[in-house]
């Protein structure tokens, strides 16, 4: 890696995290490193949709150890990492060569420029997000005497705390009064043991990831000066507030379902699969990348009048046009071509990365869809 600095791959990893908060993928979701060594010098790194062996070739040929991708290269939990097809040959393959595997995938999904491509690219104008859901967290409580507040409360945000939407170090205190009675053979940071006190001190919660909140606790009780500290966590449904998947549109003028096909088979070349009346009048457009049966509802709910995304499942289709609702289907990948350069931004953003050592996979379907032929 040419140029004055060192970049490792953490630095890729903080990068990526930093730009596509890694608290607002799935709980399901594998995002961040998933192979390799953080810190690994950075001798080049290749932008793809997903971990192949073609992408893993494209790395090898431009001497690159770093492989950052839309799709990670497993989801499920690995039980072995062999030579072989499938998720565990792709991560061994990369293990062997050196390179690390890093994804950006549901957290990148939220972001609001990526939710936004598809309407920009069809020429509409987006008014809000489709998806109306709530987003799992963990509450976390800690009571703590006011002189430690500051201190429990910057390392409960550390350990991944305390962040919400654009806001990070979040948090609310509340002051009370406590009481306990210390045994004879205890050491409390107050009073006297064997002694019954009752002391002022400040209840503090703050929110974060459930995968992250045992780490939360143990920051919590690393930094608190009690010999037992009082720490809970309950699980709970926060809003996601404007990071929501999907957008409703208007078009520039009245169209129909068949003209909007047209515009996306043009725009992305590929010819998609479409679900309603053609003469259908559209005016309100629905849009997702990626498998968008799960926003369905929601947009009909939001009075859309077609739905434009890389997949929906059949019965979710068919539900659709008996709302009134046309479905249009450009293909998974191919609604998703368009983020791999926002991935490709983050990483040329990175100090010491040079611009030479940056390099795309060039996108290709995984489909294709026979030319009619004339019967013999």
């Amino acid at each position: 890696m040419a140029g004055s600095l060192s970049p490792r791959v953490s630095d890729i990893v903080s990068a990526l995290a930093e730009a596509f908060p890694v608290e607002r993928a799935e709980e399901w979701d594998r995002v961040g490193l998933l192979v390799g060594d953080p810190d690994a010098i950075v001798t080049g790194v290749v932008c793809a949709l997903d971990s192949t062996r073609e992408a893993l070739a494209h790395a090898k040929l431009h001497d690159a150890n770093v492989l950052v991708t839309h799709h990670p290269a497993f989801l499920g939990p690995l039980q072995s990492v062999v030579a072989g097809k499938g998720a565990q040959g792709i991560a061994w393959e990369a293990a062997r060569a050196g390179i690390a595997l890093l994804a950006a995938h549901t957290n990148l999904d939220r972001d609001i420029e990526a939710q936004e491509l598809m309407p920009r690219a069809l020429g509409l104008t987006p008014v809000g997000p489709i998806e109306r859901s709530l987003q799992p967290s963990a509450l976390v409580t800690v009571f703590v005497p006011s002189s430690a507040e500051d201190t429990v409360a910057s390392a409960m945000e550390s350990a991944g705390g305390g962040r919400v939407g654009r806001y990070t170090g979040c948090s609310f205190a509340a002051s009370g009064r406590a009481r306990f009675h210390s045994e004879a053979d205890a050491a409390p940071f107050v009073g006297a043991p064997g002694e019954a006190m009752r002391v002022d001190e400040v209840r503090l919660e703050m929110v974060c990831p459930r995968k992250v909140a045992r780490a939360v606790v143990e920051a919590a009780a690393a930094t608190h000066p009690y010999e037992e500290p009082l720490i809970s966590v309950s699980d709970t449904l926060i809003g996601r507030n404007e990071w929501r998947l999907g957008r409703v549109c208007e078009t520039a003028e009245p169209t129909t379902l068949g003209n909007l096909a047209d515009l996306a088979m043009r725009t992305y070349r590929v010819t998609p699969r479409v679900w309603g009346d053609p003469e259908m009048p559209v005016s309100r457009v629905g849009t997702t990348t990626g498998s968008g049966g799960s926003l369905l509802p929601d947009a009909i709910a939001r009075g859309v009048h077609a739905f434009v995304a890389g997949e929906v499942r059949y019965h979710d289709a068919i539900d659709a046009v008996e709302s009134g609702v046309g479905v249009i289907e450009i293909g998974h990948d191919v609604s998703e071509w368009p983020l791999v350069p926002l991935l490709e931004r983050v990483v040329r953003g990175v100090a010491g990365v040079d611009a030479d050592d940056v390099h795309v996979l060039p996108p290709s379907a995984g489909w294709w869809t026979p030319k009619e032929r004339s019967p013999e």
